[in-house]
């Protein structure tokens, strides 16, 4: 292995290393609640170091994002293989985000905090963002399921795909956002979850039905 080829591994490692630092502190503390002291510090690194790979808080926790994204989009490609039509996908697509949240809280948390992100604290283009947001996040996954629906006859086609798409993607964090942060008022209503998302499905369902 040359000089070179052996920097960039280190760097690739040292990057690695710090995301994970941060992991632990962003699960731990909060967003925000966490500063680059405290990553630079479980990184055991100092802090003009740290900003030699990330540039903010914000770079941080999108990096942090992804990696909770690329889990997330494992089980969601697969459903996007099945041999079955686009109205039964996107509800699995659905159930899966669901039970991702479940099975990773914190990791479902930073997904949902990215989406309300101001885009000046992330050292990114708008280009840039836009081909990350089609590239790694469930949304692009969901628009080729949304265009598959719309050649099937199954979904209405006077919405443009992506903007289904997007608005399916959106919906679905906040009925989790809500149903996973108000736990209080779910018991004072005696409203049931599981029959929140069930309705959830079945509205969302008959609305972008032709």
């Amino acid at each position: 292995m040359g000089i070179v080829e052996r920097k960039e591994r280190e760097k690739q490692q040292r990057q690695e290393e710090i995301i994970q630092a941060a992991e632990k502190v962003f699960f731990s503390r909060g967003f925000e609640r966490s500063t680059m002291d405290d990553i630079a510090e479980e990184a055991e690194l100092s802090k003009g170091t740290l900003y030699l790979y990330f540039k903010s808080k914000e770079d941080l926790h999108l990096s942090v994002a992804l990696k909770s994204i690329a889990m997330l989009n494992v089980t969601m490609s697969e459903i996007r293989e099945l041999k079955e039509n686009a109205l039964e996908k996107l509800v699995k697509m659905g159930r899966a985000c669901i039970e991702f949240s479940h099975r990773h809280p914190d990791r479902m948390n930073s997904i949902m905090l990215l989406e309300g992100f101001e885009l000046q604290g992330i050292s990114y283009s708008l280009h840039e963002l836009k081909d990350i947001i089609f590239r790694e996040s469930p949304v692009g996954l969901v628009l080729e399921t949304v265009e598959q629906g719309v050649s099937e006859k199954l979904i209405r086609s006077d919405i443009p795909p992506p903007v289904i798409a997007h608005t399916l993607w959106m919906q679905m964090l906040s009925v989790i956002r809500f149903v996973t942060r108000k736990t209080a008022l779910f018991e004072m209503l005696d409203l049931s979850p599981s029959r929140v998302y069930e309705s959830h499905f079945e509205l969302v369902s008959n609305g972008i039905k032709p």
